[in-house]
């Protein structure tokens, strides 16, 4: 078993054993508020408020979990008010979607850096893009894309990592779109390609499989392109949570036989991409949180992860098991964003103030 596992067992067994410590009443008769930095019914809060409901089982004192949902900004708004007011005394804590491109770039918007909130430990995710159907000339097999142009790419704020990577993609496939950005989430962008306001965009794990999937692409409105996941020791294979639909590299390499991407951009593609996917949500407490509270946190997580009924809860709207980053593991994707190369930020930031110009 991980030594990380171990630890964590350890220590909720202490607090189990020990009911008169303070890390057993740490958190009795408590109530603790769980941010969600995107708006309700979107992927990140599926996926969040299956875990606030499970959640407490697994803490010492089985404090209540409340969710409060606070989007906006490309979800700076909730990852901001989580660094600059909520108190570090265990009480509060962030379920993310985390954007690595604003942590790369040091947004001025982000004014508390994810780097500087306390990780607990995050959930893997691949991406998927889907277009619709009667995208002109018609979108009949994902290779009908490469016929399109002039169509509209719906995605969040300029410098998100679900708008950088789209575009950066599209503009390696050569193909011509209209890039429309600022929307407030996920689920607003689905909203936006269920009326026609767009054709193209993509979500996380989610929002694919509990919410477009199941609507849209059942009703054969929409249908997928092709995913993005982590990389697995240098190369990019399907993700098993979605292994019918292709990679975006696969996809390229079936359009342009004999090439494969390449270059700065599809470096840039692949620096913000690849940590998002492969920490695509994260558990995040304040700056300089309670250290207790830190250690009776992670170990709750950890122990979620064993939980058949939560694994039963999310398997049934997410359709495949979830993917534990532990906090350990959390903390060396976020540090590796520091050796990306400087021709690299200096694509990414010039990519994204030059996007809406086109």
């Amino acid at each position: 078993m991980d030594r990380r596992v171990l630890l964590a067992a350890g220590l909720m067994a202490l607090a189990a054993a020990v009911p008169g410590s303070a890390v057993a009443q740490m958190y009795k008769g408590k109530t603790v508020t769980m941010i969600i930095n995107y708006p309700a019914g979107g992927p990140t809060d599926i996926e969040g408020r299956i875990i606030a409901h499970h959640l407490p089982s697994h803490i010492p004192g089985k404090p209540n979990v409340i969710v409060k949902n606070m989007g906006g900004a490309g979800g700076m708004i909730g990852s901001n008010f989580l660094g600059e007011i909520a108190k570090p005394d265990g009480e509060t804590f962030g379920f993310f979607t985390w954007n690595p491109i604003a942590e790369l770039l040091g947004d001025p918007g982000m004014r508390v850096r994810f780097s500087q909130h306390t990780l607990l430990g995050g959930v893997q995710n691949p991406v998927v893009v889907y277009i619709r159907k009667d995208t002109p000339p018609g979108i009949n097999t994902p290779a009908d894309l490469m016929k399109a142009k002039d169509f509209r790419a719906l995605s969040l704020d300029l410098h998100n990592t679900n708008t950088i990577h789209q575009a950066i993609a599209l503009d390696l496939l050569g193909i011509k779109f209209k890039p429309v950005s600022g929307y407030k989430g996920l689920k607003d962008v689905e909203t936006a390609i269920l009326q026609n306001e767009g054709q193209l965009a993509n979500s996380s794990l989610p929002g694919w499989r509990a919410s477009i999937e199941p609507t849209m692409a059942k009703q054969g409105i929409v249908i997928p392109l092709w995913q993005i996941a982590p990389p697995v020791k240098g190369a990019y294979p399907r993700s098993p949570a979605v292994p019918e639909i292709q990679t975006f590299e696969e996809y390229f390499a079936a359009v342009k036989p004999g090439q494969k991407p390449s270059g700065i951009p599809y470096e840039a593609m692949r620096a913000a991409v690849n940590a998002q996917t492969a920490m695509f949500r994260t558990f995040f407490m304040p700056p300089k949180a309670n250290k207790e509270a830190v250690g009776i946190m992670r170990a709750a997580i950890v122990a979620l992860w064993k939980d058949e009924n939560f694994i039963k809860d999310y398997s049934k709207a997410v359709r495949s098991k979830p993917v534990l980053v532990s906090g350990d593991e959390g903390e060396t994707i976020m540090a590796d964003l520091a050796k990306v190369k400087p021709e690299v930020r200096t694509f990414l930031k010039d990519y994204g103030t030059n996007l809406p110009k086109r």
